[in-house]
Order: C-alpha cells, then sequence, then structure tokens
C-alpha cells in the first residue's frame, strides 16, 4: 500500500490516498508514475488522457474527456 498526500487543481485541496499499487485499482498513469517513489519522496505527475480517464473524462470530478491531470504528490507510508 502506498499512502499519498496529493493535490489537484479540480479540488484545490489536499487528502490522504490509499491504494494497492500494481493492482488495476487507479488510473494507468498514476500507478506508472508511482514507481519507485521512496517513504518522503515528493513527485510530479503529469498524466496524458491516455494513461488517466480518456476521452470519456470524469465528469463527476469535473475532469473533461480528453483531459491531462496534474498531481503533486508525497508518499507518506509504503506497507
Amino acid at each position: 500500500c502506498i499512502r499519498d498526500r496529493y493535490q489537484r487543481r479540480v479540488h484545490g485541496g489536499q487528502q490522504a490516498f490509499t491504494y494497492q499499487a500494481g493492482v488495476g485499482k487507479v488510473i494507468t498513469g498514476w500507478d506508472q508514475g508511482c514507481l519507485g517513489m521512496q517513504i518522503g519522496e515528493s513527485r510530479k505527475l503529469i498524466i496524458p488522457a491516455k494513461e488517466g480517464y480518456g476521452n470519456q473524462g470524469f465528469p463527476a470530478w469535473g475532469i473533461p474527456p480528453g483531459g491531462t491531470l496534474d498531481f503533486t504528490i508525497e508518499v507518506l507510508s509504503i506497507k
């Protein structure tokens, strides 16, 4: 499990997010972008639509069709 603190322009705030890496539970760009990260490391992820929500977008979160995602994440813990 990787616990990340991230900020999305869509939400304009930070919240903790926990997921199991490498099993397809998150968008491809997130899984690939977090590879090799260590506790305390921060990284900026720019995820193109094809590795994010694609041509359908994610309207509930305000992500338009073909939208590029911009995350700044920090690994808080790894289990």
